[in-house]
Protein backbone atom coordinates (compact mmCIF):
# COMPACT_ATOMS: atom_id res chain seq x y z
CA UNK A 1 0.00 0.00 0.00
CA UNK A 2 2.87 2.64 1.25
CA UNK A 3 4.23 1.30 -2.39
CA UNK A 4 1.37 2.32 -4.79
CA UNK A 5 0.71 5.50 -2.35
CA UNK A 6 4.76 6.47 -2.70
CA UNK A 7 4.42 5.48 -7.09
CA UNK A 8 1.32 8.17 -6.73
CA UNK A 9 3.11 10.31 -5.25
CA UNK A 10 5.78 9.97 -7.82
CA UNK A 11 3.75 10.43 -10.78
CA UNK A 12 2.17 13.48 -9.11
CA UNK A 13 5.37 15.28 -8.84
CA UNK A 14 6.85 14.54 -12.33
CA UNK A 15 3.46 15.79 -13.55
CA UNK A 16 3.97 18.87 -11.65
CA UNK A 17 7.56 19.44 -12.56
CA UNK A 18 6.54 18.95 -16.23
CA UNK A 19 4.27 21.74 -15.54
CA UNK A 20 6.18 23.71 -14.06
CA UNK A 21 8.79 23.27 -17.11
CA UNK A 22 6.14 24.07 -19.51
CA UNK A 23 5.37 27.48 -17.68
CA UNK A 24 8.83 28.14 -17.93
CA UNK A 25 9.57 27.80 -21.30
CA UNK A 26 6.24 29.92 -22.21
CA UNK A 27 7.36 32.84 -19.59
CA UNK A 28 10.57 32.76 -21.59
CA UNK A 29 9.01 33.32 -25.00
CA UNK A 30 6.08 35.27 -23.65
CA UNK A 31 8.71 38.90 -24.15
CA UNK A 32 9.23 37.88 -27.97
CA UNK A 33 5.39 37.11 -28.28
CA UNK A 34 4.23 39.99 -26.45
CA UNK A 35 6.68 42.42 -29.23
CA UNK A 36 5.06 40.09 -32.45
CA UNK A 37 1.57 40.94 -31.08
CA UNK A 38 2.58 44.44 -30.52
CA UNK A 39 4.06 44.94 -34.28
CA UNK A 40 1.43 43.11 -35.75
CA UNK A 41 -1.32 45.83 -33.81
CA UNK A 42 1.33 48.49 -35.22
CA UNK A 43 1.20 47.48 -38.74
CA UNK A 44 -2.40 47.00 -38.74
CA UNK A 45 -3.52 50.60 -37.53
CA UNK A 46 -0.58 51.79 -40.08
CA UNK A 47 -2.73 49.93 -42.99
CA UNK A 48 -5.46 51.13 -41.48
CA UNK A 49 -4.68 54.63 -41.53
CA UNK A 50 -2.64 54.57 -45.05
CA UNK A 51 -6.44 53.13 -46.18
CA UNK A 52 -8.19 55.75 -44.59
CA UNK A 53 -6.41 58.52 -45.80
CA UNK A 54 -5.97 56.79 -49.78
CA UNK A 55 -9.61 56.81 -49.65
CA UNK A 56 -10.08 60.13 -48.00
CA UNK A 57 -7.82 61.41 -51.04
CA UNK A 58 -10.00 59.50 -53.86
CA UNK A 59 -13.14 61.09 -51.88
CA UNK A 60 -11.84 64.29 -52.48
CA UNK A 61 -10.78 63.80 -56.17
CA UNK A 62 -14.96 62.66 -56.48
CA UNK A 63 -15.66 65.59 -55.06
CA UNK A 64 -13.98 67.63 -57.32
CA UNK A 65 -14.56 65.81 -60.32
CA UNK A 66 -18.39 66.32 -59.86
CA UNK A 67 -18.21 69.19 -57.87
CA UNK A 68 -18.45 70.33 -54.03
CA UNK A 69 -22.05 69.72 -53.10
CA UNK A 70 -22.65 65.90 -53.92
CA UNK A 71 -23.86 63.68 -51.65
CA UNK A 72 -21.27 60.56 -51.01
CA UNK A 73 -23.96 58.34 -50.56
CA UNK A 74 -25.27 58.95 -54.17
CA UNK A 75 -24.76 56.48 -56.22
CA UNK A 76 -23.07 58.85 -58.70
CA UNK A 77 -20.18 59.87 -56.87
CA UNK A 78 -19.35 55.93 -55.84
CA UNK A 79 -19.44 54.58 -59.19
CA UNK A 80 -16.92 57.01 -59.57
CA UNK A 81 -15.31 56.64 -56.46
CA UNK A 82 -15.25 52.82 -57.63
CA UNK A 83 -13.67 54.24 -60.81
CA UNK A 84 -10.78 56.18 -59.25
CA UNK A 85 -9.93 52.99 -57.25
CA UNK A 86 -9.82 51.05 -60.44
CA UNK A 87 -7.61 53.23 -61.92
CA UNK A 88 -5.26 53.71 -59.15
CA UNK A 89 -4.85 49.74 -58.98
CA UNK A 90 -4.19 49.77 -62.30
CA UNK A 91 -1.59 52.60 -62.30
CA UNK A 92 0.14 50.42 -59.21
CA UNK A 93 -0.08 46.86 -61.47
CA UNK A 94 1.59 48.71 -64.10
CA UNK A 95 4.40 50.49 -61.77
CA UNK A 96 4.99 47.57 -60.58
CA UNK A 97 5.22 45.45 -63.97
CA UNK A 98 7.79 48.38 -65.02
CA UNK A 99 10.01 47.58 -62.01
CA UNK A 100 9.95 44.10 -62.23
CA UNK A 101 10.91 44.37 -66.00
CA UNK A 102 13.86 47.15 -65.11
CA UNK A 103 15.32 44.49 -62.79
CA UNK A 104 15.10 41.58 -65.06
CA UNK A 105 17.30 43.84 -67.59
CA UNK A 106 19.26 45.33 -64.63
CA UNK A 107 19.76 41.55 -64.05
CA UNK A 108 20.34 40.40 -67.58
CA UNK A 109 22.86 43.49 -68.37
CA UNK A 110 24.72 42.68 -65.36
CA UNK A 111 25.17 38.90 -66.22
CA UNK A 112 26.02 40.44 -70.00
CA UNK A 113 28.86 42.23 -68.82
CA UNK A 114 30.19 39.15 -67.22
CA UNK A 115 29.95 36.73 -69.78
CA UNK A 116 32.59 38.80 -72.12
CA UNK A 117 35.12 38.39 -69.48
CA UNK A 118 34.86 34.72 -68.98
CA UNK A 119 34.88 34.66 -73.01
CA UNK A 120 38.40 36.60 -73.24
CA UNK A 121 40.17 33.98 -71.80
CA UNK A 122 42.34 32.13 -74.30
CA UNK A 123 40.61 28.75 -74.77
CA UNK A 124 43.63 26.82 -76.29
Amino acid sequence: MQESLRVQQLAEEQKRKAREQLIAESMAKMPQMIENWRRQQRERREKEKADKERRARLQAEAQERLGYHVDPRSTRFQELLQDLEKQQRKRLKEEKQRQKKEARTAAMAATADQDPADSMAPSS
